[in-house]
């Protein structure tokens, strides 16, 4: 399959990483653990947290043979050989065991795909209890103003050459509910839309 345009969207977003990884670990509240990062819009965040959090592991996929490889090719960019494990991974049919991992991250997640419900449900799966999920996308909460006004124009223009959803609230809120996990999460919206939640 092809890359092409995704690997684009990637590139293109990559001076927003490092204000991702900040507001996940604010939502997570700690800098050890376990990652998984779902692509295949990674592995940025994956990189960006594992340069801010030297104790994290992490392991970061997609069952597109194209961006396996241009995972590879990123954390070799990176020298994050050693800290970063590229398999494939279905997001429908997570291939872990139960209780794996403590930070699990599908970016970009809530826009591309139908069965919200079922990638909800995998992540939470795979989620040790205490760990946290984060299902949705953006800048990051505290990228300025300044830098996503001059990148937005062709943000938006290569994710609607992807097909990227627009959801509203209302819509947000009825995932997060018919997948069971409304009493537990929380929608945040500052520069993006994302279902965080914290597994019991």
């Amino acid at each position: 399959m092809g890359f092409e345009l995704e690997r684009e969207v990637n590139e293109h977003f990559a001076p927003f990483y490092p204000f991702v990884a900040e507001e996940l670990l604010a939502e997570f509240g700690r800098d050890t653990g376990r990652v998984l990062e779902i692509g295949p819009y990674g592995p940025g965040v994956a990189v960006a947290l594992a340069k801010k959090c030297p104790e994290m592991s992490f392991v970061c996929g997609d069952e597109n043979s194209g961006a396996l490889a241009y995972f590879r090719e990123c954390i070799r960019r990176e020298k994050m050989n050693s800290r970063i494990e590229i398999q494939p991974i279905d997001k429908y049919s997570l291939l872990f065991d139960a209780e794996t991992f403590d930070l699990v991250v599908f970016r970009g997640g809530l826009f591309f795909w139908d069965d919200q419900e079922k990638i909800l449900a995998e992540m939470n799966r795979v989620l040790k209890p205490g760990g946290v999920g984060a299902l949705g996308g953006g800048f990051g909460a505290g990228a300025s103003d300044e830098l996503i006004e001059s990148l937005l124009p062709e943000a938006r223009e290569l994710n609607s050459r992807l097909g990227k959803k627009r959801l509203s609230l209302d819509e947000v809120k009825a995932i997060a509910k018919s997948s069971g996990l409304s009493d537990r999460s929380r929608i945040a919206q500052t520069h993006g839309l994302w279902i965080f939640w914290r597994k019991n």
